[in-house]
């Protein structure tokens, strides 16, 4: 197994051992034993669980911010992309969502883990960079009213953020496809030039 196989590997191992026992339950043994690789080939890769946790997440990350851009190169409206983007965003987050413990239990991992906290701020700017080239489309075709990009990419990204976070606490109340959906096209209703 090349490095790189072997690094895929591990990752792929570790989402699963999250999925099934949660990130504070599971251990860097639980991963090491699941693997079958020995313990100082899992170590070389990553030195701790929280090392290994943020790769996983930077994996996810880059993945969206590649979707993001291939959405912001491609042809149509700011409004037809944002749409896509919400459409994306809901199927993406769901799918991730289905494979891992809690969110909120993600966020209490990054609230108290520099690694991954920077991993996510680090995301949270190039999110917020590309939404807001996304919106400077719409104002300069004429789509969108006067608003302020930065503060209207920051609302998208608080839109996805929220409904993440209110589908953990009461999953049986949120399908989180259709609400992102949904506060997407309410937001662009706002948004639109009249």
């Amino acid at each position: 197994m090349t490095e790189h196989e072997s690094k895929a590997h591990i990752l792929a191992t570790a989402l699963a051992v999250f999925a099934e026992k949660g990130f504070a339950k599971a251990s860097m043994n639980d991963v090491v034993r699941a693997s079958g690789l020995s313990k100082g080939g899992v170590y070389w890769h990553f030195k701790s669980k929280d090392a290994l946790i943020t790769a996983i997440f930077d994996h996810f990350f880059v993945e969206q911010l590649a979707l993001l851009d291939g959405m912001l190169a491609g042809e149509g409206t700011a409004v037809a992309k944002l749409t896509q983007l919400a459409t994306v965003t809901g199927q993406s987050v769901a799918a991730m969502a289905s494979q891992f413990p809690s969110p909120l239990e993600f966020y209490a991992l990054a609230a108290r883990e520099a690694g991954l906290q920077t991993t996510l701020q680090t995301h949270f700017q190039n999110y917020k960079a590309k939404i807001a080239a996304l919106v400077e489309q719409g104002l300069g075709d004429g789509e969108f009213r006067s608003v302020d990009s930065q503060t209207t990419a920051t609302t998208i990204i608080a839109l996805f953020e929220g409904v993440l976070l209110i589908w953990a606490v009461s999953p049986e109340l949120v399908n989180l496809e259709t609400q992102v959906e949904t506060a997407v096209q309410l937001l662009l209703q706002g948004l639109q030039a009249s």
